[in-house]
């Protein structure tokens, strides 16, 4: 049933007592939003592997309608990864994962996070394309029950590199090419 007139959304961090709540949302996110995308194995396969609390190294932002929890969005602490954003499928198209991107986002570029990638389900290309994701390439994951989970590797850049990066850059690989030429191939060619 979606609410008839959106109720305003709210973002916060996730406290330990949500963690009951996150994992049934994401079942019920990936049983309705994936079913168009993925086979009957690979979405039991996705269910299975979500039914656990989540214990990662991450930082969760949740949004909350009227004291409701309606999506959440985790952000690796470990490495420049956007570890999934979830919406109830009854409060889709509200632009709350929009928000709970943005927190997101907000949160790694306070942390000088230069570049976000993800794993994004087939069903959600779309979204993070429309924000400013590119797609990298098309890749499997493999949730320990052999079944192949197709996913698209994403990135988006937050930080762009300086000019002055740029030319440093440009000038390692030079040096790099000319080092290669005078010293290691003399030495392989053995003269």
């Amino acid at each position: 049933m979606f609410p008839s007139q959106p109720a305003p959304v709210s973002i916060r961090v996730a406290r330990s007592e949500d963690m009951r709540q996150l994992t049934q949302l994401q079942v019920d996110s990936i049983e309705t939003l994936c079913a168009h995308d993925y086979n009957a194995s690979q979405l039991q396969t996705l269910i299975e592997s979500k039914k656990q609390d989540r214990r990662w190294n991450e930082l969760i932002f949740v949004a909350e309608t009227e004291s409701q929890i309606v999506g959440f969005s985790a952000l690796s602490l470990i490495d420049p990864t956007l570890n999934g954003i979830f919406v109830h499928p009854a409060f889709i198209r509200q632009g709350i994962a929009t928000k709970l991107l943005a927190a997101l986002e907000n949160e790694a570029l306070k942390t000088r996070i230069r570049c976000l990638w993800v794993s994004a389900s087939l069903n959600a290309v779309a979204f993070y394309q429309a924000r400013g994701y590119q797609i990298v390439r098309k890749n499997s994951i493999w949730l320990g029950s052999g079944v192949s989970i197709p996913v698209v590797l994403m990135k988006k850049v937050l930080i762009p590199p300086t000019l002055t990066e740029i030319i440093v850059t440009w000038l390692v690989c030079i040096l790099l090419v000319l080092f290669l030429f005078s010293v290691v191939l003399p030495l392989l060619s053995g003269g």
